[in-house]
Parts: C-alpha cells; structure tokens; sequence
C-alpha cells in the first residue's frame, strides 16, 4: 500500500469518521467569500488570528504540499438532556483542555505521521470546513456547517481538522457543494432565533448566538437578548431544526457518564452565583472561550437565560444579583432578567434598586421597571 492509504487506514482504525487529502494551495473559494463581507469578520482578521491568513497555507509554510482532513464525529454518545438548549453540543465534549480521549485520539494520529517520517503542523488559522469539503469529505448546508459524504448518516456533529503536510499526496475529488434536499423549505434560516442566517449560506456572525455568548464585548444587545432564550455558550438551533440531521438524532445512542456527572455544575442558578474558583474548575476547563478572568461574563449570560426561563421562583436569586454582583454588566442583565420575569417581588426588587443605581445599570432598571406587570 502507498502513504495515503496507510494514512487512511490509520485514521479510520482510530475512530476518525473520516479522512481526505487536497492540495495546498490557497482556499480561493474561502477567501473570495470574506472579502465580499469584510465588514462581518474583521474580528477574525487581527495580529493574533487571521482567518485570511489562514486561508494561504504556503505563505506560513512555504514546504507545505498537502492539507490532510479528518474529521471527528463529536456526537457519538447521547448529551445530558439538561444542557440541551443551554450549551452547544460541540461544546460539550471539547478535551483540547482536559486531554481526554478525544485528544488522545488526535496525538495517536500525530504520533503515526511522525513515524512516518512526515513534517506537519495543525494549525486552527486554517479554514477547516473549506479544506474538507474541498477534501471531499463534506458538503455545505445552508445553515453554513459541513455535512458528512459516506459516514455519519449525513450528519453535521462533526469537527473538521486540517493538517499541512510536507508530502504530496493525491488529492481526492472536491466537494464544495451545497448538499441540502431540494424539498427542504430553508427549515435552518426560518429557525435561526436571532436572525443571523438571513438566507441560505449566509450569516452575520455579529448576530449569532455563539459569537454573543462568548466573543461579543460588553453588555448583550437587548435586541437580542430574549431571541438568545437559554442558550449560555453557543448554539444547536440551525443543526436540530435540520431534515439531514434528523436519521443521527432519532437514534438511541450510548449514555456519555463523565459528561452527564458533570452537568449538574452548569446549572444556571450555580453559575449566577458562583465565585472565581468556582469557575476554573468546573466551568472553564470545557468552556474555555471566556478567559478564566471573565466570570462576570458567565454570570451575564446565566442572568439572561433565568429571565427568558419564565420561571418566577428564580426572581430572588436574580434580586440578590441585582443588589450584591459587583460587576455592573451581571446587575444590568439581573435587572433586565427582573423586568422580563415580572410579578410584585420583582417590581420591589427594581424599586429598591432605582435608587443605588446609576450608569449602565440604571437604564436598565428603569426599562425594567416599565415592563414588569
């Protein structure tokens, strides 16, 4: 057997879903597309990460000859039924932190490239869904993910992982097409809460969930706070909705034990109230996009899931946040939360703020105060 079908077969024989080969030339298709919206992703274009950068895979790695694909199928066991529609599912089972078995999965591979005495380098500048479909591993949905070719029942719970190497390898046949049934009517932009899809294939990433959970500065744009519902670190709503998902979620799958022990700490009234300490043990080491400093942006997020919970029982945790959370930003989201809950004990809960509050926080009472009945 040649390179590429050793390569293949090791792969699969880890447990990858899949493995391709395309060249290493410059993801023309990518680069075009983000530069007719330079407007939507200069947050992504900075010193530090540059996905244009990343898209020129030869100007980094000038011995680079080919970009080997895998991807992971990261749904393989079922999700605990109380982070559904609280955290992504990708989310869920990210190990790049906790080197679990996943990442274990991830050096075994490397460890086989290096045996074979190949130079290669991962590097996350690199487009990942644009190098598999162009590896022909996936297809485009118009919800902007990739879907599976030949594994995986189709599905879109799938991570992508470009790796450069400095061998050439034949590339498989390219992909990069839009893989949707003909009879679906658009099922992930009508279902998109806050209208970040806004028509097949494309997206303001400024409008996404992930992107304000997570990455977004500052306080949540109250326009998009209610459409956000309970959703504290990313998103699933555009692949669940999906008719192409639907044969991998109507399946029974395995239970994920270490993963449904652990669920219980992301309950939202535990990261409301919980302390730095907290936060870098239970929380940070899976959900590691929010800087370990950052736990007021946890406890804004949690604020704003309670009140579009519509559960009135929470109003005293969310008055106690409003009164004793030192971070302005958590007040004015507990405050907002308040006035969406409503009910007498939040109307006292407001009044008795008025007073104290001033600055980004006192707006927000008083926009409270006006809506709560």
């Amino acid at each position: 057997m040649g390179l590429k079908e050793d390569l293949r077969d090791r792969a699969l024989e880890l447990g990858f879903a899949g493995i391709g080969f395309t060249s290493a030339d410059p993801l023309d298709l990518y680069i075009k597309e983000i530069n007719s919206r330079p407007e939507m992703y200069q947050w992504v274009m900075s010193p530090r990460f540059n996905v244009l950068r990343g898209a020129e895979v030869t100007r980094r790695y000038p011995w680079a000859k080919t970009i080997l694909v895998l991807i992971r199928n990261y749904h393989r066991r079922a999700f605990p039924r109380e982070l559904i529609g609280i955290i992504g599912r990708c989310y869920q089972v990210d190990e790049r932190k906790e080197k679990g078995a996943e990442h274990q999965r991830v050096m075994d591979f490397f460890a086989f490239l290096k045996g074979q005495g190949l130079k290669f380098r991962y590097d996350d500048e690199i487009p990942a869904r644009m190098s598999a479909a162009r590896a022909g591993l996936v297809t485009y949905g118009k919800n902007c993910f990739v879907y599976a070719t030949g594994a995986m029942k189709g599905a879109s719970w799938l991570e992508s992982i470009p790796i450069v190497l400095d061998k050439e390898l034949t590339p498989d046949e390219p992909s990069i097409e839009l893989g949707c049934p003909s009879w679906c009517k658009n099922a992930c932009v009508a279902a998109c809460p806050t209208g970040a899809l806004y028509s097949p294939k494309k997206m303001r990433p400024q409008k996404c969930i992930a992107y304000n959970s997570y990455f977004a500065p500052g306080l949540t744009d109250q326009k998009l706070r209610e459409p956000m519902g309970t959703w504290m670190y990313g998103c699933d709503r555009c692949q669940e909705v999906c008719p192409r998902n639907q044969p991998w979620l109507n399946q029974t799958l395995p239970d994920n034990p270490p993963l449904m022990a652990r669920a219980a700490d992301f309950a939202l009234h535990k990261l409301l109230t919980m302390d730095s300490a907290y936060y870098q043990k239970k929380v940070w080491p899976l959900a590691f996009y929010i800087s370990r400093k950052k736990v007021a942006r946890w406890q804004m997020n949690a604020a704003r899931a309670l009140g579009n919970l519509g559960d009135r029982e929470q109003v005293p945790l969310l008055a106690a946040a409003l009164k004793d959370n030192p971070d302005e930003k958590v007040r004015a989201m507990a405050a907002w939360a308040l006035g969406r809950l409503g009910g007498d004990r939040a109307r006292k809960a407001l009044e008795a703020a008025r007073d104290r509050e001033n600055g980004l926080v006192g707006p927000e009472v008083e926009e409270a105060l006006a809506r709560a009945n």
